[in-house]
């Protein structure tokens, strides 16, 4: 059973702990702060994405110079991911996430002006390192204001972060496309994150777990299986993002210009998920909502390698985004209920073991697909999201 007691499952002596770290400190205006945060993080990663096709222009560069350099920005986050934990845990949240979204913040105008590959290459590293910080950091923030709220409110934390991405890539694009430049453009979201920033910094808890954690923690038990989980789903989220498009075109009579429609269907579906995700899971349960929503995720992959038509794929796309949209949350939250690891350090290895997926999804689907066909790479994913609804137990353990 889920016990909903405000406290649980801090002890006593740890509440009293984190209430003396914040004395300004409510539960409402922590939560709101949370979702500032995400926000923030959403906004931030998805700034980069409309900078790419000035950043080709500008180092001259072919897809594979290109592909190289963008990994950069991967290795950055996966290496500061479980490095945040720790700093996190020894020194707060409040400090880390504001000091991770500081050093984001310093190398988006190199985003907008490096002209070489190797500075570009630096820049993201450095840059992805920001975002990996503010990722894992803003998940461990989430999972402790849920225990203290004793509601669940996970799923609208993670949607705020898919608003923030739709805002960040809708403002880049719209500010280019009206003449500024790249370097205004940067300069301009700049000051926006600054403001939001100032208005959460009061509301983030500052609270320490311990002085001494290891900087490096070998993940184990259950905090291994729901990693695992947590990849498989980032992997079928990589495999939308990257592939949609081409399965569209491959299998239905449309041209380029309309690919992107696969993808914004499953974004979209996504972000609505996770908006009524946690009164779905207040009503019916975390097991139940991550079974149905599972299950639905698979049939999605199920209806979009049938490809019967245009509008089958479609629906497909928007099952695997209304189903995924819940699960990475949920997991979250299990990692703050387990006992086998510090609640920091175990949100840290699920988010750094999750991520990887989305690191190697991509070459994983496009390995398959040049052995067989795209069709055989996503019935690969299929096969492998069944794990979801196979190990859906433990969330209710």
């Amino acid at each position: 059973m889920e016990c909903q007691h405000p406290l649980w499952p801090y002890k006593k002596w740890e509440f009293k702990k984190l209430v003396a770290h914040d004395t300004s400190y409510t539960v409402p205006r922590s939560v709101t702060s949370t979702r500032i945060a995400f926000f923030i993080a959403g906004l931030s990663l998805a700034t980069w994405a409309p900078l790419i096709p000035f950043a080709k222009i500008r180092l001259m560069a072919d897809n594979g110079t290109m592909g190289m350099v963008m990994l950069a920005f991967g290795i950055g986050s996966l290496l500061m991911m479980p490095l945040s934990a720790v700093l996190a845990s020894r020194y707060g949240c409040r400090i880390v996430f504001n000091i991770a979204t500081l050093v984001m913040l310093m190398l988006l105008p190199a985003l907008a002006i490096f002209d070489t590959p190797f500075t570009l290459a630096l820049a993201l590293f450095v840059f992805g390192s920001g975002i990996g910080g503010m990722d894992v950091v803003a998940n461990i923030h989430a999972v402790h204001v849920e225990k203290l709220a004793g509601r669940p409110i996970m799923s609208g934390f993670h949607a705020l972060f898919s608003i923030g991405g739709i805002v960040g890539s809708g403002l880049v694009s719209t500010l280019i496309i009206y003449g500024l430049t790249p370097l205004v453009t940067v300069s301009i979201v700049m000051m926006l994150v600054l403001g939001l920033l100032v208005i959460t910094y009061g509301g983030l808890l500052n609270y320490s777990e311990s002085n001494d954690s290891p900087f490096f923690v070998i993940p184990k038990g259950i905090v291994i299986i729901l990693g695992a989980l947590c990849f498989v789903a980032y992997i079928m989220e990589g495999s939308m993002l990257d592939w949609s498009g081409i399965l569209l075109i491959n299998h239905s009579d449309i041209t380029a210009n309309f690919a992107g429609v696969g993808y914004t269907t499953f974004a979209l579906a996504m972000t609505l998920g996770r908006l009524l995700g946690d009164r779905l899971i207040k009503s019916f349960g975390r097991f139940n909502v991550f079974l149905v929503s599972s299950l639905i995720a698979t049939s999605g992959i199920s209806v979009v390698v049938g490809g019967i038509n245009l509008f089958a794929m479609i629906c497909g796309f928007f099952l695997i985004g209304a189903g995924l949209s819940n699960i990475v949350p949920i997991l979250f939250s299990a990692a703050g209920r387990q006992t086998t690891m510090p609640t920091t350090l175990a949100v840290a290895a699920i988010s750094s073991i999750g991520y990887s997926g989305i690191l190697l999804g991509p070459a994983f689907i496009g390995a398959i697909a040049h052995q067989t066909s795209l069709i055989n790479a996503f019935i690969v994913i299929g096969l492998l999201s069944f794990s979801l609804p196979l190990c859906s137990y433990l969330i209710r353990r």
